[in-house]
């Protein structure tokens, strides 16, 4: 990511929020995003939480730090927690890459844990990756609408996410994936050519 060109406006934010709020079809929201905001215009830097199911705001409320502020934001279902610069820390919790710092802004997706896999057994674990990976792949998506990159992380200490940044003292959440958003560097090493280009 170029931390230089990475700022984006509340807008661009808005509207990647926006395009992830729904699940798979048919089924509940069970994936909560937790997001660094690094450079986002109107935001101040800080740990933000996109409820996309407000049936888990009581709990998350009570199993998150007591510290956290919970304020509300200009995007429905935002909270702000914490007013910090979290650009080493997310660095840090992403096995040390540039990419989780130097964008607008990058998350983890704390997913609903113990309490779905002891109620739907073993296989609900998949399905809650699934989710994942379809936030991922709309967020993914959209950024390319918007003129901006993103890329998942695959690589992430999640105790340090889970017990140090978030407060959890269990696994009723965890935090099972991570994203970042911003400018991408462009590779000139690697040739592009135009899509759907005709050949002679």
């Amino acid at each position: 990511m170029d931390k230089e060109k990475s700022h984006i406006t509340q807008e661009q934010f808005h509207t990647l929020l926006r395009t992830v709020d729904c699940s798979l079809k048919g089924k509940e929201n069970t994936v909560h995003l937790a997001i660094f905001v690094h450079r986002v215009e109107e935001y101040m830097q800080g740990l933000y939480l996109h409820v996309r199911n407000q049936k888990d705001l009581t709990q998350l409320k009570k199993e998150l730090h007591e510290k956290f502020l919970w304020e509300k934001t200009a995007f429905e279902n935002l909270y702000l927690l914490e007013i910090a610069d979290f650009t080493q820390a997310s660095k840090i919790i992403s096995c040390n890459q540039d990419i989780a710092a130097d964008g607008a802004f990058s998350l983890g997706m704390l997913c609903r844990y113990s309490e779905e896999l002891l109620t739907s057994n073993a296989h609900r674990y998949k399905e809650l990756y699934w989710e994942c990976g379809m936030i991922g792949q709309q967020l993914y998506l959209e950024a390319t609408s918007l003129g901006l990159s993103g890329t998942g992380i695959g690589c992430f200490l999640d105790d340090l996410m889970n017990v140090n940044v978030l407060g959890l003292k269990n696994n009723l959440y965890q935090s099972l994936y991570h994203f970042t958003l911003g400018r991408g560097y462009v590779d000139s090493r690697i040739q592009t050519a135009p899509p759907y280009q005709k050949k002679d």
